[in-house]
């Protein structure tokens, strides 16, 4: 299957611009067939010893074909309950940016003042997790580490780029929304676009890729 290619980017490479530091990952050469679990990202799982062990990234996400996406907060979220999106017409509204949601102008999502309503519906690649369909009959998908508008092409790599899987924000009722085939990247608006970032163990990048689900406006 042909993966998308990322010229002069490392496995798991740490990309610092200007004051922002943030991890990304290059797109995966094989899909797993099964469901991609979502595992708690940055978590240590060896066993407790005296000296603390700073979370970082797995820079191979490993998928699972027998376990849902976890709904467990990342360790930097103070959110409680589950996460979910509900189905039919909704907003995001970023937590980091009060009064702004997820958006696109042309073929790329970005964020705004004008928010834009998204049908969600049950993911294409995984029914546990959501898609999102915009009213011109394009959906939300990753492609080249970007969130952009895409028509269905009727592709598998599609309908895994297309399937996000929701995890609690930092406020209570928000989300972080998870890539299905990249279980330890999450959408987080950066750089003036939406992009799909390795999380990185902190509090601010939790709270930059959290999203209130609201009812459309007007």
């Amino acid at each position: 299957m042909t993966a998308h290619p990322i010229a002069a980017l490392a496995t798991g490479a740490v990309l610092v611009t200007g004051t922002a530091t943030y991890v990304a990952w290059p797109e995966p050469e094989h899909r797993a067939p099964g469901v991609a679990a979502a595992p708690t990202a940055g978590m240590n799982t060896t066993a407790p010893s005296a000296t603390p062990v700073t979370p970082t990234p797995s820079a191979t996400p490993a998928p699972s074909a027998t376990r849902a996406p976890s709904a467990t907060p990342s360790p930097s979220s103070s959110a409680s309950g589950p996460a979910v999106v509900p189905l039919g017409v909704r907003s995001l509204e970023s937590v980091d940016r009060p009064g702004q949601f997820l958006t696109y102008d042309g073929d790329y999502a970005t964020l705004s003042s004008g928010a834009a309503a998204f049908t969600v519906s049950k993911g294409l690649a995984d029914s546990r997790c959501v898609t999102f369909r915009a009213a011109d009959g394009r959906y939300l998908r990753h492609h080249y580490l970007r969130l952009r508008m895409s028509a269905d092409d009727g592709s598998r790599l599609f309908r895994e780029d297309a399937t996000f899987c929701p995890r609690p924000g930092t406020a209570d009722g928000s989300v972080t929304l998870y890539a299905h085939n990249y279980p330890g990247s999450a959408l987080r608006p950066r750089d003036g676009s939406i992009h799909l970032d390795g999380f990185n163990g902190t509090r601010t990048f939790t709270d930059q890729a959290s999203f209130v689900v609201r009812a459309p406006q007007g």
